[in-house]
């Protein structure tokens, strides 16, 4: 290799290399833009004041007591964690059926099908509210758990759908038709070879729609009626009213929850790798 071309060689791995460490440092600084306004909550919840104030004043747990204490803030807790449980159950079933009847079914229309039902993620939620909000009126659904509960579906089924749907198109059908010949019955296979390989698929469908049904604000707000109120909709009310240090204590709650639920989806993804690798080693299968 001449000279010429070995500094020619040299300098496009140096331009790769400068590249790479822009993008980073871009990356970095984006990803600091989005994330910092959200901890700023963390330090403004322990502050002595009686409004939010940065930097903080003192130090005190007194918010986070008067959060698990105070039935005006419990209450809307509770019930918007009944609608995020009841939420993501519902949508997992309805996604996971749709995704299989999609992905392995020979429905006519598939693709038209499929921007259908994940429609609603491109919608603007406050025409879905207020769709949902005459049909509702008209069936007196409006304050039902039930009602609320369908109507977070509708927002939350497309993120199952596309999760699923992903990991089912990458799944290797050959380990079902193994498992098939080694005598196994569909159920079995399903339960055995199906669903552990797509678990992670499975977990971060159910954190998407947890997390979007615990923090839906807008079709809460059409939607909830008089008698109750949602997490959300309690913190929109504060700020609007009254702004207490309650509100950064509240948000760094569901901040440090949110931390501990995307660390236990990782250590879940990792156990079911070890798993899917180490099982099939002692698996037997009878009919």
């Amino acid at each position: 290799m001449s000279k010429r071309e070995n500094s020619s060689h040299t300098k496009k791995r140096f331009d790769i290399g400068y590249g790479k460490i822009l993008l980073g440092v871009f990356a970095g600084m984006v990803f600091v833009f989005l994330v910092i306004p959200s901890f700023l909550a963390v330090p403004m919840s322990v502050t002595e004041t009686r409004f939010l104030v940065f930097p903080p004043q003192g130090f005190t747990f007194h918010w986070f007591d008067r959060f698990a204490t105070d039935e005006l803030w419990r209450e809307p807790a509770l019930f918007s964690l009944k609608l995020a449980i009841l939420t993501t159950l519902v949508s997992l079933i309805l996604g996971f059926m749709t995704s299989l009847a999609l992905v392995r079914g020979s429905l006519p229309g598939r693709k038209i099908l499929n921007v259908f039902l994940i429609s609603p993620i491109m919608v603007p939620v406050i025409i879905i509210a207020f769709a949902v909000y005459g049909v509702y009126a008209k069936l007196h659904l409006i304050g039902s758990t039930v009602g609320l509960v369908v109507a977070h579906s509708i927002l939350c089924t497309p993120f199952v759908i596309l999760v699923i749907s992903a990991n089912l198109y990458r799944f290797d059908i050959s380990m079902e038709m193994a498992a098939r010949n080694l005598g196994a019955t569909p159920i079995k296979t399903f339960l055995f070879i199906t669903i552990p390989i797509i678990k992670p698929g499975i977990i971060a469908a159910a954190v998407f729609c947890f997390i979007t049904s615990l923090d839906e604000l807008v079709i809460a707000m059409f939607l909830i009626g008089t008698r109750r109120t949602t997490l959300p909709i309690k913190i929109f009310s504060q700020l609007q009213f009254r702004i207490d240090p309650v509100v950064a204590a509240a948000s760094t709650i569901f901040i440090a929850a949110a931390f501990v639920i995307v660390i236990s989806l990782l250590f879940m993804a990792r156990g079911t790798k070890e798993t899917v690798i180490k099982e099939p080693e002692n698996a037997s299968f009878t009919r």
